[in-house]
C-alpha cells in the first residue's frame, strides 16, 4: 500500500489570509478561495489522509486553525498556528472512500498570516494506487473568449497573463507508462457565449478525455481514458474559440492515474523570469524566494526522487544555469544544467535522491554569474517507490 506525498505552495512571498474563513486545495497553488467547491479535489480510491503540515512565514495578533474537510464537513486533522514556523498534525487522520471531495479550511482571525507551504499524505488502502495530479487557480485570472490556451498538469493553472500560447512551454515528459482517467475541472466564473472545451493532451494532440464547460461548478469525464507510454508529453488545453464574448475563471483541474509514481512539480504557464538565485517549492506555483526555508517542506513519508525535469521557454542569461533538488539545505545528486541562451526540455536521466521522513526538500535555481534572465515554466521530478528509468530520450531537447 503506497503512501503518496502531496503539497501546495506559494513561495513567492506566500499567501496572506486574515479575517474570513478560506479554503485551500490539497495540492497546487495555495492562494485561498472563499468558495469551497472550487478547491475540492476528488479521490478515486480508499485512502488514509494524514500528516497535515503548514509553514507560516508571518503571523499577527491571533491564532489560525487549519482543518481538513471531507465532503464539505470538517475532518479530523487540525493544527493551530500560533506564530511563524512549521506546524504539524502527526496524530489525526481522515478515512476517505472513492468519490470523496477533499480540501483544507482556515478559520478567520484578527491579523494577517502568510503561508508558503501546506502538505499531507495519502495512503492507498484500496486495490489500486490511484493518484491525482492537479492544478489550481484561486480566481483572479480570467481566460478570454476566442482563444486556445495551454497549461500544465501540476502547480498553477494560470499566470497573471493567463495560460500559455505555446503548448511546448507547458509539456511535462512522463517517465512511466500509465492510464489517465476522470479528467475533472471546477469553474468559478463563466460568462462565455458558447461552451468551452477542456482537454487532456498527449504528445501535442488531443487525448480521449475532454469536458464541455457551459457554466460554473464541476465537470468530469467519467467515460474516456488516455493510455500513455514512457516519454509521452502531457498537458491540458482550454478551447474557447466557439465564443464571441465573455470569459471564465478556472478553479482546479485534475486527472487520476493508476501508477507506481507521480510527478511532483512547480509550474506556471507563462513563467517567471529570474535574474538571480532562487528557491522554489517542490509542488507550487513556480514563484520563488531568496530565502531557502520559505520554500521547504519536510517529508512525511520516505520516497525516491528521480528524473529532475525542467522546461525552459526563454533564456537570456549569458552564463549556464544549474537547477537542483535540494535535500536538507544542500544540493542533492539530482541536477540539470541549462547552457547559456539555450531553451528546451532538460532532464537528469542518471541520478536519484532517497528522501526519508523529516528530510526537507525544495528546488534551487543557481543563476550563475552572468547577466540576463531565465524562465522555467516547470521544474519537477518523478516521485514514488518505483519509477520507470529513462532510456528513450536525450538529456537535452533543444528548440530552434
Amino acid at each position: 500500500m503506497p503512501t503518496w506525498e502531496f503539497a501546495a505552495g506559494n513561495t513567492g512571498g506566500g499567501s496572506s489570509i486574515s479575517t474570513v474563513q478560506r479554503f485551500l486545495p490539497p495540492m497546487g497553488w495555495i492562494t485561498p478561495s472563499l468558495a469551497e467547491a472550487r478547491m475540492q479535489l476528488k479521490v478515486f480510491s480508499t485512502y488514509t489522509w494524514a500528516n497535515l503540515y503548514v509553514r507560516c512565514l508571518s503571523w499577527a495578533t491571533t491564532n489560525h486553525i487549519f482543518t481538513s474537510r471531507v465532503g464539505g464537513l470538517n475532518g479530523a486533522q487540525t493544527v493551530t498556528v500560533t506564530g511563524t514556523g512549521v506546524f504539524q498534525d502527526t496524530v489525526n487522520t481522515d478515512a476517505l472512500v472513492s468519490g470523496n471531495l477533499i480540501n483544507w479550511t482556515i478559520d478567520g482571525s484578527t491579523g494577517v498570516k502568510t503561508y508558503s507551504m501546506v502538505g499531507s499524505t495519502l495512503q492507498d488502502t484500496g486495490t489500486n494506487a490511484i493518484v491525482q495530479a492537479a492544478n489550481q487557480q484561486s480566481g483572479g485570472t480570467a481566460v478570454a473568449f476566442g482563444l486556445t490556451r495551454y497549461t500544465g498538469i501540476s502547480g498553477k493553472l494560470t499566470s497573471g497573463g493567463g495560460m500559455a500560447t505555446t503548448e511546448t512551454d507547458v509539456q511535462y515528459t512522463l517517465r512511466r507508462a500509465t492510464t489517465y482517467t476522470n479528467l475533472r475541472v471546477t469553474v468559478g466564473t463563466y460568462t462565455l457565449s458558447a461552451a468551452a472545451t477542456w482537454t487532456f493532451r498527449v504528445n501535442a494532440g488531443p487525448g480521449a478525455q475532454s469536458v464541455s464547460i457551459n457554466g460554473t461548478g464541476a465537470f468530469e469525464d467519467t467515460t474516456n481514458s488516455d493510455v500513455v507510454a514512457v516519454a509521452a508529453e502531457v498537458n491540458h488545453s482550454l478551447d474557447t474559440t466557439a465564443s464571441i464574448s465573455g470569459s471564465l475563471i478556472m478553479g482546479l483541474a485534475q486527472v487520476a492515474h493508476i501508477s507506481t509514481g507521480r510527478e511532483t512539480a512547480t509550474h506556471q504557464p507563462i513563467g517567471v523570469s529570474r535574474t538571480g538565485d532562487a528557491y522554489l517549492g517542490a509542488e507550487a506555483d513556480a514563484t520563488s524566494s531568496t530565502t531557502q526555508s520559505d520554500s521547504q517542506i519536510a517529508a512525511r513519508v520516505a520516497f525516491t526522487a528521480a528524473n529532475l525535469f525542467v522546461n525552459v521557454p526563454t533564456h537570456g542569461a549569458s552564463s549556464g544555469v544549474n537547477i537542483y533538488l535540494q535535500q536538507n539545505n544542500v544540493n542533492s545528486a539530482l541536477t540539470v544544467n541549462v547552457p547559456a541562451s539555450t531553451t528546451g526540455l532538460f532532464e537528469d536521466t542518471t541520478n536519484s535522491a532517497s528522501i526519508v521522513v523529516e528530510d526537507t526538500y525544495n528546488f534551487f535555481l543557481d543563476h550563475g554569474g552572468g547577466a540576463g534572465g531565465i524562465t522555467a515554466t516547470i521544474i519537477g521530478f518523478a516521485n514514488g517507490p518505483i519509477f520507470d528509468l529513462p532510456g528513450s530520450r536525450l538529456n537535452v531537447l533543444v528548440r530552434m
